[in-house]
């Protein structure tokens, strides 16, 4: 797990820097969802959305 991280004199916490990077594979995936056609099978996308991006920041704080 990343400690704090010094940015331009500020300290961020490690979840921030998480949330980030999980941000960007969050929508790396949601446009291959939206292209291939398989969001329209979920029954709630915005929950289902909400679940990955959770499952990714999880998969980053417990294997980075």
């Amino acid at each position: 797990m990343l400690s704090e991280v010094a940015v331009a004199g500020v300290y961020l916490p490690p979840f921030f820097v998480y949330a980030c990077v999980a941000l960007q594979l969050f929508l790396g995936l949601r446009f291959l969802l939206a292209r291939s056609g398989l969001l329209r099978w979920v029954w709630h996308p915005a929950l289902f959305e909400f679940a990955l991006s959770l499952c990714l920041v999880s998969m980053l704080i417990l294997y980075v």
